[in-house]
């Protein structure tokens, strides 16, 4: 587009306009200057060059308007069309062309496996991190996990070569036993909450007439410790109450509106629904 072609367009609207005009179809400046819409020609002739007058009038204040527009596209016109504006123009295309290959290489680095497990490990360590850890500390313990992990491996393989049955969630629960062993009970609980965890038993139903009952247990009460030995899962509680000798009395550390209490249970079933516990992280099978 240049101004020969805005000039065209711009005479084009101005013959368009004096057509309609003249049609008794153009309202605006031919309104306001008081142009005679049906031209009288019994009229005296007074009248009639009076009624011309403002024909012509009009007309001259339509092309006023039409020229005061083309000078505006003009303007516009000059404006984009410099070379500051070329110079602008040509630093958004690179930009935006930058912004795109940026883009590009970020997907196609996030397909990548390599850069998928260093995302997740960072992501890890940002946790535990949040949770309390040093980053010296959170590292030594996704490298306790990588440790566990291998092991969990090499019991499944273990199994098969015996031709063993093998339960994963068994070799679940024996890695995650063998975590809160290297850490310790209280760097365990804390590396579990770091992950959205929880780190006790919430009761959730109580069995009428149960041993629970009678001690006394309530929905929600956090049930932390049972026999001296702290509690993180409802199966690790289950398999405390079947172990040892069956109706001995065993202590059982519970936590209720935030006070902590003791109650007195029999050692076997306890008679409650449970739900929480660990959540820390998933071993994985593999080759």
């Amino acid at each position: 587009m240049n101004r020969t072609l805005v000039a065209v367009i711009a005479s084009l609207a101005a013959g368009f306009a004096i057509g309609a005009w003249s049609a008794g179809e153009a309202p605006g400046p031919a309104e306001t200057t008081g142009v005679v819409q049906d031209f009288d020609t019994g009229a005296p002739l007074e009248t009639r060059i009076a009624a011309l007058e403002r024909a012509v009038a009009g007309e001259r204040d339509a092309r006023l308007v039409l020229e005061e527009q083309l000078h505006a596209l003009y303007a516009e016109w000059e404006r984009f069309d410099s070379p500051e504006m070329d110079e602008l123009l040509r630093n958004l295309t690179e930009s935006s062309r930058a912004q795109q290959q940026a883009r590009t290489q970020e997907q196609a680095a996030r397909r990548d496996p390599a850069v998928r497990m260093r995302n997740l490990q960072d992501m890890r360590t940002g946790q535990l991190v949040a949770g309390g850890f040093t980053p010296e500390r959170a590292q030594q313990i996704l490298e306790l996990e990588d440790e566990v992990r291998m092991q969990a491996l090499q019991a499944e393989y273990d199994a098969y070569r015996n031709g063993e049955a093998l339960n994963p969630w068994d070799v679940v629960q024996g890695s995650q036993n063998g975590l809160r062993e290297r850490l310790g009970d209280a760097e365990y609980e804390k590396y579990l909450l770091a992950q959205g965890g929880r780190a006790s038993v919430t009761v959730g139903d109580v069995i009428n007439s149960s041993p629970a009952n009678r001690a006394g247990l309530r929905p929600g009460d956090q049930i932390l410790g049972y026999d001296g030995k702290r509690v993180f899962s409802m199966d690790e509680l289950r398999s405390m109450a079947f172990s040892g000798d069956p109706g001995e009395d065993v202590i059982v550390d519970i936590e209720r509106d935030g006070q902590r209490i003791q109650l007195v249970l029999p050692r076997g079933p306890i008679g409650i629904t449970g739900s929480g516990g660990r959540m820390g992280f998933r071993p994985g099978f593999g080759g």
